[in-house]
């Protein structure tokens, strides 16, 4: 019987924004600061890397919804509220869009090792 070990972990959402919330993050004075909020730009990279960015979702729609939060990074609720309004304005399926962002895996360049659980 093999271990669930040896099995390659997949990642879920919570996981991936967990990647992207320290992808192309600024350097700062702590080592090794680990960041558990997002920014507007590194939602634009994973939107990219879905393929769902430039079309059917635009860089200005992502800026407005994000400046209705008045924060320079957001949690993971704000996150999901974000997305479902982009969901919601474009008429897509909430569910599908997630998958999709799910599928686009990593960011591309990104040398991070992420333990997902």
């Amino acid at each position: 019987m093999a271990d669930d070990d040896d099995k390659p972990k997949k990642h879920t959402l919570d996981s991936l924004f967990m990647v992207y919330c320290n992808y192309k993050a600024n350097p700062t004075e702590l080592e090794n600061e680990q960041f558990d909020c997002i920014l507007l730009s590194q939602i634009d990279a994973w939107l990219e890397q879905a393929k769902l960015m430039p079309n059917p979702i635009a860089r200005t729609q992502t800026g407005l919804l994000y400046m209705r939060y008045k924060k320079w990074r957001l949690g993971y609720e704000d996150f999901l509220e974000l997305i479902t309004q982009l969901v919601v304005d474009n008429n897509l399926i909430l569910d599908e869009f997630k998958q999709i962002m799910i599928e686009a895996g990593p960011p591309s360049g990104a040398t991070d090792i992420v333990i997902v659980k």
